[in-house]
């Protein structure tokens, strides 16, 4: 990506920072009404999710599964012998893919001759009677309208020596080019579980170590069960309930991790999948005084306006949503607002995954959450283990729960672990974007045989919850 200085055209009429999820479609949007468009991006065009995140460990976890089905694959009757993972050949293959697109985004936005892509780091340098300034690489550009989309960053929890020792991250881990021997996982939730499978499918040893009670504790206790069982089958060690005293270089092995009750848990290498902020906190905020939150992040309205006229935030850097999808809807709102339409984000359906293998898709409340709302709800649960789908494919792990308003009928929300649970859960998300009560589903007619079409038969389930 290029880095430009120098330019006597620095006024613009919208700077957006940070070439993320939201970032170049709002450019896009706003230079094809004629604006001119300064996008600065201080690392690489497509964010967290194409370059280190979503694409990537996708990339990687579909051969991890093709690894697992070949070993698991005699269930079948089909016998594979001597299954070997070249993780090289696996990475070469993911960096193909992600080059392959960062570019094509690169070189798209480039060619736009209302966008100015500049490389560097941005930084407010307060405001005049031409706009907002912002400082990248030497030069001041300016504009009445900023629009921050910066995203966040891993930063690992305060456990004593960990700066001494050699870990992983996110984005470490995907460049990986042998597996390794041991991998100790520090965090139980949704990035952690997902690389624990994948590494203990190309061969690795895995322990993940979770300071909570349980792993995904956001979510519902049983789906938590479902996963420590399933992950638990594969050959993963999952210690809950282990606050970490101490991380330290061994005498037998490169990584110690001392756990609260003295146990040590040896290994060769250490992700750390634990704690993330906001990037909000070098961008110079304070000298065009836009509010922050406790947690670091952007406060903005539901049109992602700051309490800053002009400044606006969008994705993960405003604390609304940390998923790709979140601030794609974002852009897509905001775009709509400054074009005078009337979406904004309130009332948002929040819906996201936990890519193991089965995934876990999620969508509206949990159960938990109901209760504590005081909601009045109806709950039925049922085993993928009845699935004729998840039978016949030989997947039957998993559990299905969903949530009905008591009163309206409408979905609150729903859990779906299992075969195609990322899938069949945004069936649920589009009746509750639209406000359709589920009583739907006792006229529809679905295809046979599929996952979706026992949700008719799961409805008939519904009771009020015990207690």
């Amino acid at each position: 990506m290029p880095t430009m200085s120098g330019s006597t055209r620095d006024q613009f009429d919208t700077i957006v920072i940070g070439a993320g999820q939201a970032g170049p479609g709002l450019a896009y949007s706003l230079a094809s009404r004629g604006e001119r468009i300064a996008l600065i991006e201080r690392d690489q065009v497509g964010g967290t999710c194409l370059n280190s995140g979503c694409r990537p460990t996708k990339a990687i976890r579909a051969s991890a599964r093709a690894a697992h089905v070949a070993r698991t694959s005699a269930a079948l009757g089909v016998h594979v012998a001597d299954v070997r993972v070249d993780l090289a050949e696996v990475v070469a293959r993911k960096d193909a893919l992600i080059d392959g697109w960062r570019d094509d985004n690169e070189a798209s936005l480039e060619r736009d001759p209302g966008i100015e892509l500049i490389g560097g780091d941005a930084r407010f340098d307060g405001t005049t009677a031409d706009g907002h300034r912002v400082a990248v690489v030497g030069r001041v550009v300016s504009a009445r309208r900023v629009i921050v989309n910066t995203g966040a960053r891993s930063v690992p929890p305060a456990i004593p020596g960990l700066d001494s020792v050699g870990w992983l991250d996110h984005h470490g881990i995907l460049d990986l080019t042998e597996p390794p021997a041991h991998l100790v996982v520090i965090g139980g939730s949704y990035i952690g579980l997902e690389f624990a499978q994948i590494f203990r499918r190309f061969g690795s040893e895995v322990t993940v170590i979770e300071a909570g009670p349980r792993v995904i504790g956001r979510e519902d206790p049983e789906f938590s069960e479902a996963i420590t069982g399933f992950l638990t089958e594969e050959g993963i060690d999952i210690l809950t309930s282990c606050p970490i005293d101490e991380v330290r270089t061994g005498t037998d092995a490169p990584i110690e991790v001392v756990v609260h009750d003295g146990e040590i848990v040896s290994g060769s290498h250490l992700l750390v999948a634990a704690g993330r902020i906001p990037n909000a906190d070098d961008l110079g905020l304070d000298t065009v005084g836009v509010e922050r939150d406790d947690r670091g992040y952007i406060v903005t309205d539901d049109l992602f306006a700051t309490n800053v006229a002009g400044i606006y935030a969008v994705g993960d850097v405003n604390g609304r949503g940390a998923f790709t999808h979140t601030a794609y809807q974002d852009y897509e709102i905001l775009a709509d607002h400054l074009a005078g339409g009337e979406r904004t984000v309130a009332g948002r359906v929040t819906t996201y995954a936990l890519f193991t293998d089965p995934p876990l898709g999620r969508v509206g409340m949990t159960e938990r959450e109901a209760r504590d709302a005081g909601a009045g709800y109806l709950v039925t649960t049922y085993s993928m283990s009845s699935l004729t789908r998840a039978v016949l494919d030989g997947q039957t792990a998993g559990i299905v729960k969903l949530l009905v308003d008591a009163t309206t009928g409408r979905f609150l929300g729903a859990s779906i672990l299992g075969l195609h649970g990322d899938e069949l859960v945004q069936t649920i998300g589009v009746l509750m974007h639209a406000g359709i009560p589920a009583s739907v589903f006792d006229t529809w007619l679905p295809i046979h045989p599929t996952v979706a079409e026992f949700l008719p038969t799961i409805l008939r389930g519904l009771s009020a919850p015990d207690g």
